[in-house]
């Protein structure tokens, strides 16, 4: 088979699950298929971006930036096409929503979320919601990362669900390295050994606001010493986020730690005496898995496809219930032994995910296509 990948969509360290996402299905894929020919199409920005080294997995950079998304949408529908001919391609997977309108093969399309339905930028919700429902109803098969996801795009779209197949996730692929010092990481953000971990993000979705509410609410339940560790983004002095940990009094609770490394992050996953996951809305969820993978005990939303991913091995709460977020905190700092419960859950609960597992299921699709 002559399959092209496409990654137009792609800004390394900008996507965050989307290019999760593509770069597992493509090592997954590399390891169990050496026979068929894989074509990746990426951008000028992704140009570096890492592949797969086997032998049958060709890069194929196109002259457009995906910054500029009026020319690269443009480039995609206009141009791939003919890229898709020269090439004999029989498949054409878009990874990113999105799939050329006028394709000489057949068109796979992964829809990973409704997210255009949760809090955001009105302009992208709209945008969104347009390709995706033109790319749904050309697309001759469509895949997607949760049942609950299948659901919405069926009910939504309207979408017959013989035409979507869920091909979960899996935690993305992390370096360890044993020259990354744990104890200079707790000394530079001045940690303790009981800390309590989330993922920062501006996006409304994500419900960091409710987050600081209920720790706000556990102030005199918690010794002082107890940090909240927002990992990944840093709200700038006057941003909504930094205000309203100054409202709450939670300058000295609350610690930012910016972006970090792989490296460093899979250590404070690893120590976090519990990590927190408040999403409104995930199409799957994979820092729920990481925190698992790294034996963190996880309290998370029962939102959307959380419960589907997390099963039994995570305390959920109403992520709308700022009471029910604080109670989960608190029980898991004071019951080491509900902690360690959830760990060894946790480690059961992500054995059933596997990339290798995600391309089997994917290559199983193209074949399909294929032979219909």
């Amino acid at each position: 088979m002559r399959i092209g990948l496409n990654l137009l969509y792609l800004l390394p360290g900008v996507v965050g699950g989307t290019e999760t996402y593509a770069a597992g299905l493509l090592h997954g894929l590399a390891q169990i298929d050496k026979q068929n020919e894989y074509f990746v199409f990426v951008n000028r920005e992704a140009a570096e971006w890492p592949l797969p080294g086997a032998s049958n997995f060709h890069r194929v950079i196109c002259p457009v930036q995906a910054l500029n998304r009026p020319r690269r949408y443009l480039f995609e529908q206009l141009h791939l096409p003919f890229l898709a001919r020269s090439l004999k391609l029989q498949v054409l997977h878009s990874l990113g929503y999105v799939t050329p309108m006028l394709l000489p093969c057949k068109a796979l399309v992964s829809v990973l979320d409704l997210v255009y339905d949760y809090p955001g930028s009105f302009a992208r919700r709209q945008l969104l919601k347009l390709f995706a429902g033109m790319s749904t109803r050309r697309a001759d098969s469509i895949l997607t990362i949760s049942e609950n996801s299948k659901a919405q795009i069926r009910e939504r779209l309207h979408v017959p669900l013989q035409k979507i197949t869920v091909t979960y996730l899996a935690p993305k692929i992390r370096k360890v390295s044993p020259n990354i010092n744990w104890a200079g990481i707790k000394k530079r953000f001045n940690l303790g050994d009981v800390y309590l971990l989330a993922l920062s993000s501006f996006s409304p979705s994500k419900n960091i606001p409710r987050l600081l509410e209920a720790v706000a609410l556990l102030e005199k339940e918690l010794p002082e010493n107890i940090k909240l560790v927002l990992a990944g983004h840093v709200p700038s002095k006057g941003a909504p986020l930094f205000k309203m940990v100054e409202s709450l009094d939670l300058g000295k609770r609350v610690v930012f730690t910016g972006y970090l490394p792989d490296e460093e992050l899979v250590l404070l996953l690893r120590n976090a005496t519990v990590f927190i996951f408040p999403s409104l809305y995930e199409g799957f969820g994979i820092p729920v898995l990481e925190a698992m993978a790294a034996g963190a005990p996880v309290a998370c939303s029962h939102a959307a496809s959380l419960p589907e991913v997390a099963g039994d091995a995570a305390l959920l709460f109403d992520p709308l219930a700022i009471d029910e977020i604080a109670l989960s905190i608190c029980r898991l700092v004071k019951e080491p032994a509900l902690r360690a419960e959830l760990v060894r859950k946790g480690y059961q609960n992500v054995a059933r995910f596997s990339w290798q597992t995600t391309a089997e299921q994917t290559l199983r699709v193209y074949e399909t296509l294929i032979r219909s």
